[in-house]
């Protein structure tokens, strides 16, 4: 990104990455009001569902209406389902629906439909997915305490399961330390952004949390592009869209987290 050459500030104007909304709009929710895992009680389910899990999330990007650096921009955050999943031999979940909506002086650029899940504590246990595709580029990274702790501060995150270490294993149970859900979403579309073709932008991201990734356990980044839109009915297929299959596997080679991307070229004014 180009930076100022006397403070070395990004530049005015300049169009932030890709989910970089998420550390943009803290909450304003005082200590009190959080629940005991450090998260937000009011997106909580009542007991006995106390124990959360990032699901996933599609997110939509305005390319003629970035959000762009030294802008005013406003979010505004609903629940929009709360749905009880009956599963066959284990006790249900319950899914939280939030959408994101995120607008400039310009109008809408861009929007996030997460889903939570809520469950009865549980001792999670990590699956080992395989997923056999040979990706077309790729990167190798160990979160470390220090990532997990200025990605807490900087998307103002206090769930304790990411930067209480005694938490995380005696209370949930976890091996370690989990890396966010959206930390993992931004690494994922960094790469992305690092193969890039020339003209092309983000649209959409798609993606489902499969299984946690732990701190200082390696973690791979992983992109392949497809050859079609998986949607023969979008309207941007015959637009010179493209579809780009993302996913991260932990260091036995288990699926974590896997989407898909579209791009399009940019707009013709460069916005």
């Amino acid at each position: 990104m180009p930076r100022n050459p006397k403070v070395g500030d990004i530049a005015q104007g300049t169009a932030v990455p890709p989910s970089a909304h998420l550390v943009y709009f803290p909450s304003h929710a005082n200590e009190l009001e959080l629940s005991p895992d450090g998260y937000h009680a009011d997106e909580a389910p009542p007991e006995p569902f106390s124990q959360r899990v990032w699901a996933g999330a599609r997110i939509e990007f305005n390319i003629s209406n970035p959000l762009r650096v030294g802008e005013i921009a406003s979010q505004t955050k609903s629940i929009e389902s709360v749905q009880v999943k009956e599963r066959q031999g284990a006790d249900p979940l319950v899914v939280v629906g939030l959408t994101l909506a995120i607008q400039n002086t310009n109008g809408f650029s861009v929007t996030e439909f997460r889903d939570l899940i809520y469950m009865k504590p549980v001792h999670l246990q990590r699956r080992v997915l395989k997923y056999n595709r040979t990706p077309d580029f790729g990167h190798e990274i160990i979160p470390t305490e220090v990532l997990m702790f200025r990605y807490s501060a900087l998307s103002w995150n206090s769930h304790r399961i990411h930067y209480d270490s005694v938490y995380a294993r005696n209370v949930e149970h976890h091996p370690g330390l989990l890396v966010h859900g959206p930390l993992t979403c931004t690494l994922l579309l960094q790469l992305l952004q690092a193969n890039m073709p020339n003209g092309m932008t983000l649209k959409t991201f798609d993606y489902r949390a499969l299984s946690p990734l732990y701190c200082q356990q390696k973690m791979t980044l992983n992109g392949r592009w497809m050859k079609a839109m998986l949607d023969s009915a979008d309207e941007s297929k015959n637009s010179g869209a493209k579809a780009c299959e993302l996913w991260a596997t932990n260091d036995e080679g288990g699926l974590a987290m896997k989407g898909v991307a579209t791009i399009v070229p940019v707009a013709p004014n460069g916005q």
